[in-house]
């Protein structure tokens, strides 16, 4: 069995990230173990923390980590508060192909990787700042990027070779960043906000979580860098008489990586997203909630943006032919909408969560009863805490991720079997700047993960296990055409196909001086690479992220 010490898996693995993504799966698990009272359904992340915990009903483990109420470093007699963030420092090292996920801006490719986080705040009655910028550097050695030639695409022609190969991951997303040393600075969780009550205006570069996965989100989520955008919603969650809502419209711009097409040729794509979740008034066990999500080239004024906003509220079919007789699947758009559920069982420790989405349109209500399941993708977890002795927890999580394409894409436009994530009139896919914002397996995976967490007094472990699929539809698809002859010779589609195994444990440590350290290694074997067979390939990874507690700064 594959063990090592892993921490990208489960916590964001970037300079702000590390925190954020482990930070929520934390306060999770103690409104589950009845620690905490809390409103919050975790279907719109980052949930603000302690500072709107409702209550904490006993001691915990990481106590010394988290505040109530989170005082300033600085505050004027005019009501100026003024918090710097403890400066965070990441370093990882890859043997041999690049790994690392929900690690935002950073892109970790063979050999060293490093980025350094640091900012603060400044709060003024209802304005807000938070100004958290990144800096990073990946070594980037070269590996065996594959056997295929750079492909092609519609409307935009030749791909780069540093994408990744071949039909089934034709979207912007990056197996290298260049041939060279790779050192990138970004704006990471930064923003500009106005607060009132439980709702915030904030031009942002914040990442953000949809739906209630813990390792994979079907849309949005921490792996891809932040893009600039429009957030009208709530921070909290906000108490009416139908019960708890927390709701945002989303208006945004992602970015084509240098890495994608010749000479940058799409550059952009808009992002109009509406996000709605609630917890009815008669029970504060179950919640559910809905995405829906429109891309389209970004408007070059706002006529254009008003025309692409209002397309979220059409409804959910279209027609196969427009008057003049062209196909609709050639419309620049897609359309991507999910729902999501959540049932929790506190006094049991337990919880049990579903999201399902669909990719794409169907054509009328015939075609829905015809194809219901067309370009869909599902995840579906649980989550078991138990409380032990000397103030310790114990959670066991379990979560599936369906995201091959369904064979109804054969009956449909091009016939192209690419996976969730993808869509043939989506150039750049669901990410930003060459990574997907779900996941960092790529387009079309199938994930199996099983994790345990220990939370002990000052430190905590999590051991990980987990298995990806990649692409079997797009393998199926062109076996005969494509795979079968790189592999130059007879053999069975088992033989070939491309799995992945993960194992981990991560260490997260309360040292000297205020010092908090997490410390991973990692291991994976990969099987039959490129659905090559026999090309299997190991991969060990370390890492070690360092950051300071200091007495008045933030986390």
């Amino acid at each position: 069995m594959l063990l090592a010490v892993w921490i990208s898996f489960q916590s964001s693995a970037d300079a702000q990230g590390v925190q954020q993504k482990q930070d929520d799966y934390y306060l999770r698990v103690l409104q589950l173990s009845e620690i905490t009272s809390d409103a919050a359904t975790y279907h719109l992340r980052p949930f603000i923390g302690f500072p709107n915990v409702k209550s904490v009903r006993e001691e915990h483990p990481l106590q010394h980590r988290f505040k109530l109420e989170e005082d300033p470093l600085f505050e004027s007699r005019g009501g100026l508060k003024f918090s710097p963030y403890e400066p965070v420092w990441f370093q990882s090292y890859n043997t041999t192909p690049p790994r690392g996920g929900h690690d935002g801006a950073i892109w970790q490719g063979k050999g060293y990787n490093t980025a350094l986080s640091a900012g603060f705040k400044v709060e003024y009655g209802p304005l807000l700042v938070d100004f958290r910028p990144m800096i990073g550097m990946a070594q980037n050695l070269s590996y065996d990027l594959g056997p295929y030639p750079p492909a092609t695409r519609r409307s935009v022609g030749q791909i780069q070779e540093y994408a990744y190969r071949g039909r089934s991951v034709i979207v912007d997303h990056v197996q290298r960043y260049g041939d060279s040393a790779y050192s990138w600075a970004d704006w990471g969780d930064s923003s500009v906000e106005l607060r009132a009550g439980s709702f915030r205006l904030a031009y942002s570069n914040k990442r953000f979580w949809t739906g209630p996965g813990v390792n994979t989100s079907l849309q949005f989520g921490y792996n891809a860098p932040g893009f600039r955008h429009l957030y009208l919603g709530t921070h909290r969650p906000w108490e009416t008489v139908i019960g708890t809502l927390e709701m945002a419209y989303i208006f945004g711009k992602t970015k084509e990586s240098d890495y994608y097409t010749e000479g940058r040729q799409i550059d952009s794509h808009s992002v109009n997203s509406l996000i709605v979740a609630w917890q009815p008034w008669f029970t504060d066990r179950f919640s559910i909630g809905g995405i829906r999500t429109y891309f389209f080239p970004y408007p070059d004024d706002f006529s254009g943006y008003w025309r692409q906003a209002k397309r979220l509220f059409d409804p959910g079919y279209r027609e196969s032919l427009r008057d003049n007789g062209v196909p609709r699947g050639h419309d620049p758009d897609n359309q991507v909408a999910n729902l999501f559920a959540r049932y929790i069982i506190p006094e049991h420790g337990f919880e049990f969560y579903v999201e399902y989405g669909r990719n794409d349109h169907n054509a009328n209500l015939r075609d829905f009863r015809g194809q219901p399941g067309h370009h869909r993708g599902y995840t579906m977890g649980l989550i078991k805490t138990m409380k032990l002795q000397r103030n310790q927890i114990l959670a066991l999580s379990i979560e599936f991720s369906e995201l091959a394409a369904t064979r109804t894409a054969l009956t449909r436009g091009r016939g192209y079997l690419g996976g969730w994530y993808t869509h043939g009139n989506q150039i750049l896919g669901l990410g930003n700047n060459g990574q997907l914002f779900g996941t960092e397996h790529g387009p079309g995976p199938n994930v199996q993960t099983v994790r345990v967490d220990w939370f002990k007094e000052k430190n905590s472990w999590t051991f990980t296990l987990a298995r990806i699929g990649y692409h079997n539809s797009n393998f199926d698809q062109h076996f005969i055409t494509s795979y079968l002859l790189q592999n130059r010779g007879d053999i069975e589609r088992w033989e070939a196909r491309n799995v992945e195994l993960v194992g981990g444990v991560q260490g997260s440590f309360q040292l000297r001086r205020n010092i908090e350290m997490l410390a991973s290694l990692t291991q994976s074997y990969n099987f039959n690479r490129h659905h090559i067979k026999e090309n299997d390939v190991m991969n060990t990874r370390f890492e070690i992220v360092i950051r300071t507690n200091i007495e008045g700064w933030l986390r």
